[in-house]
């Protein structure tokens, strides 16, 4: 009848803190999805207003463009990125997926200014009152690209999700 004795699944900690270092360094991201089944990442950001499905068509062109000019001066092939948009008017949720082999550090950090750019204040961040120092920042950005490079290395099973709750970071296997 119950199972004490089951064991809970527990993240893989390199993934864990993959996923709780993009929420730390990059606060427009309100959470973010590990699938290793499709290798995919998937960034979700929360909007507030009014949006048109050509907004969001333009979104993912200028993505989508700005994205392979980055590409194109990194040297990198074979991309894949795909938005899916949850909800049009009030707050909706922009899912940006991504495939994770040749993810960088420096395309998160162009996806979450494109954001921040395109929506201005429609999109909502998880600003702290206390703006973290420049050398922690960069030392947070330099672990993130240590951690991508650990998960293009290794095999990680299931899903994992990092989510934002109040003032701390959450992440946790489905």
């Amino acid at each position: 009848m119950f199972n004490f004795l089951k064991r809970e699944k527990k993240p893989n900690p390199d993934a864990s803190r993959l996923l709780a270092s993009i929420l730390v360094v990059y606060p427009a991201v309100q959470s973010v999805t590990y699938d290793s089944k499709d290798d995919i990442l998937e960034l979700s950001f929360a909007l507030n207003g009014k949006f048109s499905k050509n907004d969001f068509e333009k979104f993912l062109k200028y993505i989508a463009e700005s994205i392979e000019a980055l590409h194109h001066l990194e040297g990198l092939d074979g991309a894949t990125i795909e938005l899916n948009v949850e909800g049009i008017y009030g707050t909706c949720f922009l899912h940006v997926r991504r495939n994770m082999s040749t993810l960088t550090c420096r395309e998160l950090s162009l996806l979450t200014e494109l954001a921040e750019n395109y929506f201005g204040e429609n999109l909502i961040e998880d600003v702290d009152d206390e703006i973290p120092d420049e050398e922690f920042l960069m030392a947070q950005e330099d672990y993130l690209e240590q951690c991508l490079s650990n998960m293009r290395q290794m095999r990680i099973e299931g899903k994992l999700v990092g989510v934002r709750e109040q003032e701390k970071v959450v992440v946790y296997a489905r």
